[in-house]
């Protein structure tokens, strides 16, 4: 089989089911960070997602096609032999409308003629917090995850969400995470309407992206509520599914070992990438994208957080630039890509080991070729 090319999301779930590791999954708005990535994975013979969520798709200007295409280039050139898959993120819709459905519905169908093998859909977003049961509750959730997950053919992954992550309590002004009740009464009203996931989404305490400290230097995140994790997880196995975990960028890579312990199969790291793309940027590129960052977004950033620093303006904004300076990130010159390379091969090794992902190819092919 030709592992240049992707291979189904479902089945790098399935092979992997009972492996004690994390999938990572890597969200690439900036495209230079893919071939360290690559090499990484190839040389860990490590399974791999590359992901792009629906707001990305929207900021870095990346339309499915474009995606696909320049993940299967790059996996031609470095002759990538190791399976990896191209997985839809946070296919989102945020109200239950027809027009935020509709928008989903022609994102799903453009990614799989583009050639994705993997879905997200997540509806989290609707949750009636005024409800008298749980089921009430996930009502929306429940009717429009089923609703575009009947898009995603059979054989490819299906990732679904409850519990929105970095959700507030609007009563109680506190962060909430996702009860056991939900997860199961989630999946379970899912299957009743013959829709069979393989992994979910829950928030379980992280946040996505940076996290800031009052002088908008980025700090390390440990906010992941293991137990709970674990619980929820212990619940829905049963049922043939697994945790995704979102926000895993500056989480250390140390406490990676109790992320598999709480039994999360898929992690996202998105922001880490961007970062190191950023942080190798040629000085003059970065300068007119951070005061382009400023111009755009400081003075309501500021209008909320009189206080908030000109590096936390520009940390949490600048991948809105990234769509604007797409042609002149393209077109840095060969030291610079070759620095951004070398930095995201080493991050991604760091992430493989702590993942324990190691010979997970090997795992996956096996699995595909005893179909």
């Amino acid at each position: 089989m030709d592992y240049n090319s992707p291979v189904s999301g479902r089945d790098i779930f399935k092979a992997l089911a009972d492996h004690d590791g994390i999938v990572m999954a890597a969200n690439i708005r900036i495209q230079h960070s893919i071939r360290g990535i690559m090499e990484a994975a190839k040389e860990m013979d490590a399974a791999v997602l590359f992901e792009i969520a629906k707001s990305e798709v929207g900021y870095t200007d990346q339309q499915p096609d474009e995606f696909v295409r320049v993940i299967k280039q790059v996996a031609k050139e470095v002759d990538f032999d190791t399976p990896y898959c191209i997985h839809g993120d946070h296919i989102t819709v945020s109200e239950n409308t027809s027009e935020a459905i509709a928008s989903a519905e022609n994102l799903i169908k453009k990614e799989i003629a583009a050639g994705f093998t993997s879905y997200a859909i997540d509806a989290s977003h609707n949750f009636d917090l005024k409800a008298c049961s749980v089921r009430d509750a996930l009502a929306d959730n429940i009717e429009i995850t089923t609703c575009l997950s009947r898009l995603v053919p059979e054989e490819y992954g299906l990732e679904v969400e409850v519990g929105e992550i970095g959700r507030i309590d609007p009563n109680t002004g506190q962060k909430e995470i996702t009860t056991v009740e939900e997860a199961v009464t989630f999946i379970k009203a899912l299957n009743d309407n013959g829709v069979y996931p393989d992994l979910l989404a829950t928030n379980n305490g992280t946040e996505h992206g940076n996290i800031y400290d009052k002088n908008g230097n980025v700090i390390a995140k440990v906010g992941i509520d293991i137990k709970r994790t674990k619980d929820i997880n212990d619940a829905i196995r049963p049922f043939g599914v697994r945790i995704a975990q979102h926000g895993i960028t500056g989480t250390p890579l140390e406490f990676m070992d109790k992320l598999i312990t709480a039994g999360i199969l898929k992690g996202n790291v998105g922001t880490n990438w961007q970062n190191i793309a950023l942080e190798n940027f040629p000085k003059g590129l970065m300068s007119r994208m951070e005061k382009w960052a400023l111009d755009n977004y400081a003075e309501a950033a500021r209008k909320k957080n009189p206080k908030i620093s000109d590096k936390e303006i520009i940390g949490k904004n600048i991948k809105n630039a990234i769509k604007p300076f797409k042609q002149d990130i393209a077109n840095i010159d060969k030291k610079h890509k070759q620095k951004i390379y070398k930095a995201s091969y080493d991050s991604a090794m760091g992430f493989f080991e702590a993942f324990n992902a190691g010979g997970t190819g090997k795992i996956v092919r096996d699995y595909i070729e005893s179909k």
